[in-house]
């Protein structure tokens, strides 16, 4: 990417500013300073204009061979001042979209990009010679328009993907190829095309005489497919379809990499169908919308080749309508211990108390921070042949060979803690809980550790100590739950930077203290001098190159669809524990207590945790501080 090329609206509008305040130059000028022609050629140009004075001076300079049409950009860029925008990267506001028509704009060759102060950003190959196009914008919109240079690989491409984000009608995309040999029931096509195809199939109905369209209505279908593969495709873990009442548009969003995103935008009159269709999808009741139901797509039978599973979830809303999100289950397989991020001492302790033949290991954390990725990594670990491995999950996320894994169901009473009690009397080595929702399931998961099994389960709690504390509120006994209990695994999972454009540098002293002070921040009263020094000489140790500690950052690029992430890492915070902590618990101690306690042995807290992953290039510090307490 260009250093001169903008990719935000505050860049964009910076520019502008900038370019209000040069002096007004005339293309010929322009390329004159810059030594790109000589006095003789510019003579030579205009003399040729003369000929034709439909065709401008830049394009006829372009023609004549006299200068590309790279230098004619860089003398409007560098002389005249227009800014240069990136359109593969600019967040393109839907209001000035809505400006033109997407017929309009590819006629033209223009691109709408944002609205400010009531006129018109619009972005375009040469601004200085393109008047008549500003004119018929100008006439169409009803507003100023300001031009810009608009920097891409093919602008119809980049108007169709945009267009078709807001559901609004597009002329189908030229670069769309349908392959007959592959083996798909539904056509290849991306969900906006569909979308347009649905709505010259079935022209949308008044609100007033609203239907549902069948279910078997075949551009709806192969829409929803669509959908699904691209979102599997992009590595999305969740689909959300939000409707909304009146004529506002039913608004398709992506999770990924842990932040959600619209993906498409649906005309109102569609709602209902889109809903109904992944309920017959899912085997749900299509006339229930009162209550909330949940259910599973396994999507091979819709397409044989893409071995893919949604489970999904359908929310009542207001004024009778539903919300539906479906979560891409993970990848069948469970990832090696060494391969989930933790620091070598979180590593060693945590592998050393799963290896251990009977107490209790926790998980805890948000929902969506990998808990169950974590205990299969776990149980992968210690899944030998001399082992027998129950699991309870609510719903099997992942599979793997030796383990006996049982799906609990709540409607029947088959609950996690009947589950576990079934468990012990069937001769098990280890239990793993999917989750800790009650005291029935905590008192009998305690119980089953100490009669001799290693129990491993999740819980919902925002750090390892206020774990402990959370369990002995739910009524635990203190002496049992301290006795049984091994090791507490916080964690969360931040973005990870692209590998692919990360960059570095050095860090600013100042940087490297507001680090280091944030690192210190947990240990409180023991925030010493000496062990700000001991942390800065290992920080330098492991992490520093020359001498110097590196910040790292990413620009964005086509592998990171420009977002500067890709992918997540985990964060982590390991209490185990010992007989200090052991007799803190039977004592009730309060959460700051256990903390304090478990800092001196080693602990590092989610935060601190963090920090060392940021100083290692795997992330940023405002990643870490948006998951994580001080």
């Amino acid at each position: 990417m260009s250093p001169t090329e903008i990719v935000t609206p505050e860049q964009l509008l910076h520019a502008l500013e900038i370019q209000s305040r040069m002096p007004i130059l005339r293309i010929g000028q322009a390329l004159m300073a810059l030594g790109t022609i000589t006095e003789e050629q510019l003579r030579a140009g205009l003399a040729q204009q003369q000929l034709d004075r439909s065709v401008p001076l830049g394009e006829t300079l372009v023609r004549m061979g006299v200068v590309t049409r790279e230098q004619l950009k860089a003398a409007l860029v560098r002389k005249m001042g227009y800014p240069l925008v990136n359109l593969h990267v600019f967040p393109v506001s839907i209001d000035a979209l809505r400006t033109i028509s997407h017929g309009v704009a590819r006629r033209l060759q223009v691109m709408p990009l944002m609205l400010h102060e009531g006129r018109l950003i619009l972005a375009m190959d040469d601004p200085a010679s393109r008047h008549a196009a500003i004119d018929e914008v100008e006439f169409i919109s009803q507003l100023k328009v300001v031009p810009v240079i608009g920097e891409c690989l093919v602008l119809d491409t980049v108007l169709y993907k945009a267009y078709g984000k807001i559901g609004s009608d597009t002329v189908l995309d030229p670069t769309v190829v349908h392959d007959p040999s592959r083996p798909l029931e539904f056509e290849p096509a991306a969900t906006s095309e569909l979308l347009v195809t649905l709505e010259k199939e079935r022209p949308a109905p008044a609100v007033e005489e609203e239907k549902t369209i069948e279910q078997s209505d075949n551009s709806l279908v192969r829409m929803i497919n669509s959908m699904i593969v691209d979102a599997h495709r992009e590595g999305v873990s969740d689909i959300h379809i939000e409707s909304y009442p009146g004529q506002e548009k039913t608004r398709i969003r992506f999770r990924r990499d842990g932040r959600l995103r619209t993906h498409l935008e649906l005309p109102a009159s569609y709602r209902n169908a889109v809903v109904a269709r992944v309920k017959i999808m899912c085997d749900l009741d299509i006339s229930e919308k009162r209550k909330p139901q949940d259910g599973k797509i396994n999507f091979a039978k819709y397409s044989p080749q893409h071995r893919i599973e949604l489970r999904v979830a359908t929310i009542p809303t207001t004024n009778g309508l539903e919300d539906v999100v479906m979560r891409i289950l993970a990848s069948a397989k469970p990832i090696a211990l060494e391969q989930l991020g933790l620091s070598e001492r979180n590593l060693a302790e945590f592998t050393r108390a799963v290896e251990r033949p009977y107490g209790m290991v926790l998980c805890v954390g948000p929902t969506g921070s990998g808990k169950t990725t974590t205990l299969h990594s776990a149980l992968m670990h210690i899944n030998t042949p001399e082992r027998k491995i129950w699991t309870a999950e609510d719903p099997i996320e992942i599979t793997q060979p030796g383990l006996r894994q049982v799906q609990v169901n709540p409607r029947i009473e088959w609950t996690f803690a009947k589950a576990l009690r079934a468990f012990v009397r069937a001769d098990p080595d280890v239990i793993m809980v999917g989750e800790i929702r009650d005291e029935e399931t905590a008192k009998t998961a305690i119980e089953a550790s100490l009669t001799g099994h290693l129990v491993l389960s999740t819980l919902h709690t925002n750090s390892a100590p206020e774990t402990v504390t959370r369990l002995l509120d739910m009524g635990m006994d203190p002496f049992n739950f301290a006795d049984s209990l091994l090791a507490v695994l916080a964690q969360r999972l931040v973005r990870r930077l692209c590998s692919h454009c990360v960059t570095s540098r050095p860090m600013r002293p100042e940087e490297a203290e507001e680090l280091l002070a944030d690192y210190m921040h947990s240990f409180g009263v023991h925030d010493t001098p000496a062990e700000r020094e001991s942390v800065r000489h290992g920080w330098h140790r492991h992490y520093g190159q020359n001498g110097q500690l590196l910040a790292y950052s990413s620009t964005g690029c086509k592998h990171c669809d420009n977002t500067g992430f890709s992918g997540r890492v985990g964060i982590h915070e390991l209490m185990v524990i010992s007989k200090t902590l052991r007799r803190l618990v039977q004592g009730g101690a309060r959460a700051e207590e256990l903390q304090e306690a478990a800092l001196r042995e080693g602990l590092r807290t989610l935060r601190q945790d963090g920090i060392e992953k940021v100083l290692a290039g795997k992330t940023t510090i405002e990643e870490v501080r948006a998951t994580s307490n001080v």
